[in-house]
């Protein structure tokens, strides 16, 4: 994360007043912001202005409040769109402001909070990878609004990410980027997503497959909820879906029926038809 954005301070009693004046709605987009830490204009709008009659309808509503949360300073927009300044409003990315973050943690301005929180403008490899997570969430809700499948349960990083014990005593961590429970009329089906941009080698999406068995072999999440949810990979195209596949079948992972590897426009019909088992892994 580079290039610290600049800071204006908000005193206790400016604060106080921002407070009062947000609404549930401005308090709920200010909260999804934060967990998602990036979000676009056009994800806001997906996520939070759906009962707009028409698409355009919805983009200019966001728009409106969003600049308002921006005048406030608790919504930030970085200097880079997304698909850039031709891709028009819904481009802009939003972060959380010192003064949103000071608002969703009840900070009473004695500075406490923004001692922790800085405001950057992130490198590309890292907000490219926080949007397609954010992408794959809206993907989710889209399906379960369907009413083929229920979505509950739903977790980002870091509250999805679980520590196990290694070998030799140590703590690790596994640190999936979503996490998230479907269920059917007969199922329940659990699920570990993995967001890959096409960027990273065969090698460490091996590593990545490799812990997750290694947790597997605790049994920890099989105490906690019966199955260990299935690992859906989610990768740009279907060459990489093939690419991947030969390689770690190479290495003998893709014998593991853990392991699916998709496209994105391929995740409703998995969802729906649930993992090879049902349910999750055994």
């Amino acid at each position: 994360m580079t290039g610290q954005l600049p800071v204006k301070r908000t005193g206790r009693r400016e604060l106080e007043v921002i407070g009062k004046s947000l609404s549930n709605y401005d308090l709920a987009i200010l909260e999804s912001v934060a967990k998602h830490r990036f979000l676009t204009t056009n994800q806001i709008c997906r996520f939070h202005f759906t009962n707009k009659p028409t698409k355009t309808a919805a983009l200019r509503s966001a728009n409106r409040t969003l600049a308002r949360l921006r005048e406030l300073r608790l919504l930030v927009n970085l200097e880079r769109r997304i698909g850039g300044v031709r891709a028009g409003s819904g481009s802009f990315v939003w972060t959380l402001g010192i003064t949103g973050a000071r608002i969703l943690n009840n900070d009473d301005a004695d500075g406490s909070t923004s001692g922790r929180y800085r405001e950057h403008e992130p490198t590309t490899t890292f907000l490219e990878h926080h949007l397609a997570v954010a992408e794959v969430h809206l993907e989710l809700q889209m399906i379960a609004a369907g009413q083929a499948v229920a979505l509950s349960n739903l977790q980002l990083e870091p509250t999805c990410w679980r520590s196990y014990l290694g070998l030799g005593g140590e703590t690790r961590w596994l640190k999936p980027d979503l996490a998230a429970t479907t269920t059917t009329d007969d199922f329940e089906d659990r699920w570990f997503f993995e967001i890959n941009r096409g960027t990273e080698p065969p090698s460490r999406v091996l590593r990545k497959c490799q812990q997750f068995r290694g947790y597997r072999a605790t049994g920890i999440e099989q105490r906690r909820i019966g199955v260990f949810p299935a690992v859906v990979w989610i990768v740009p195209s279907s060459k990489r879906v093939q690419s991947l596949q030969i390689y770690l079948k190479e290495h003998e992972v893709m014998s593991d029926r853990l392991f699916s590897f998709i496209t994105l426009d391929q995740l409703g019909d998995l969802v729906v038809s649930g993992p090879e088992g049902k349910g999750g892994i055994q």
